[in-house]
């Protein structure tokens, strides 16, 4: 039984699972099989394993980024009309 990695797509939950041939791993947090095997950390060096979490991290984050940029540019434009009205 070979072990791997796995992300939910669901809910970004990453856990290792035993797979038995034919058997469907399924999330342990909220059960969902829409899953993404990630490289196991056995098979890469800590460079690639580095940069690989690195990846992933960015990928969960840019969501939130980006409703902050958008935050920050609407009180930017709130403030400049603001004082163009003045």
């Amino acid at each position: 039984m070979p072990l791997y990695d796995y992300e939910c797509r669901s809910c970004q939950h990453f856990f290792e699972a035993l797979v038995r041939t034919g058997t469907t791993p399924e999330c342990p947090k909220c059960h969902s099989l829409d899953l993404e095997r990630q490289l196991s950390t056995f098979m890469m060096t800590s460079d690639e394993h580095n940069r690989e979490m690195v990846r992933k991290e960015r990928k969960r984050r840019l969501p939130q980024h980006k409703a902050e940029q958008n935050e920050e540019y609407q009180a930017a434009l709130k403030e400049h009309l603001e004082h163009e009205g003045h």
